[in-house]
């Protein structure tokens, strides 16, 4: 089976139609030199735009409530992304509110992602539990604890529902020195094929991390994807089209080698 890299959009689209656009067109024609031997997945992330910023907080000047204010996109804006993408990308979005995982339904993704600061938020988990039932589930760790871990995959395994859990470190960005893939290799050990994967929120320069942990048998990799131009810039943990084509390169000599 060949891995899958999920490219990570987030919200580095920046709020523009004709900027996701964008990133969506030249990420496609990078996966299409790899498509051989690794399948690719774009992401998105939905937030209800009524009710993730409480009220208190709408005149805030965090740098993070105004960034997502700016970047919200309408349902129509949406549905013209997904429409551009899917003969393009395997589907996947995260959501981060209740109302969000309704519409991951409604927009028919190829899967749900549980971002890693919400694997521990149980009224979500339920709203997943209820409106996903069958369908196919990532779910990121970073943050949480052995104890934590252990619930998390007990939650999901006595609901029999299907979910793949990836390794992550939840410091944007971590240096190579942090990536501490042993212990990707410690709970692979002790939950099997379930931890299928790593997430990654390292040092744009790095290459080498896709490489090590396919050699450890990660099979699932997510990396955080920007364009930058002009006017926007990638923030510290994303990668640009140089930048991802070289770390693609490095993965796609270890999937030759093992």
């Amino acid at each position: 089976m060949k891995p899958l890299v999920i490219f990570e959009m987030a919200n580095n689209h920046m709020g523009s139609f004709a900027h996701a656009k964008s990133i969506i067109s030249k990420y496609y024609r990078l996966s299409e030199k790899f498509r051989s031997t690794i399948d690719f997945a774009i992401k998105f992330q939905y937030r209800d735009q009524k009710s993730f910023i409480h009220n208190s907080f709408l005149n805030s000047d965090d740098k993070q409530i105004k960034r997502f204010k700016d970047t919200f996109l309408q349902r129509t804006i949406w549905n013209k992304i997904l429409q551009f993408s899917r003969n393009k990308f395997t589907l996947i979005c995260t959501p981060f509110d209740e109302v969000s995982v309704g519409n991951v339904i409604k927009d028919k993704f190829d899967y749900l992602k549980i971002a890693s600061c919400s694997a521990t938020d149980w009224p979500l988990l339920e709203a997943i539990e209820k409106k996903v039932k069958k369908g196919r589930i990532i779910c990121s760790l970073g943050g949480a604890d052995e104890d934590e871990i252990s619930t998390i995959l007990s939650f999901f395994a006595t609901r029999k529902m299907n979910v793949q859990f990836l390794y992550c470190v939840a410091k944007y960005p971590s240096s190579p020195s942090e990536q501490n893939l042993e212990y990707f290799n410690h709970l692979r050990n002790f939950y099997g094929e379930k931890i299928a994967g790593i997430s990654l929120h390292e040092n744009p320069n790095e290459y080498l991390s896709g490489a090590i942990g396919y050699s450890m048998g990660a099979r699932i990799f997510e990396k955080h994807i920007g364009l930058p131009t002009k006017s926007i810039k990638n923030n510290k943990y994303s990668v640009n089209l140089r930048q991802m084509e070289r770390w693609l390169k490095y993965l796609n000599m270890a999937i030759e080698q093992v």
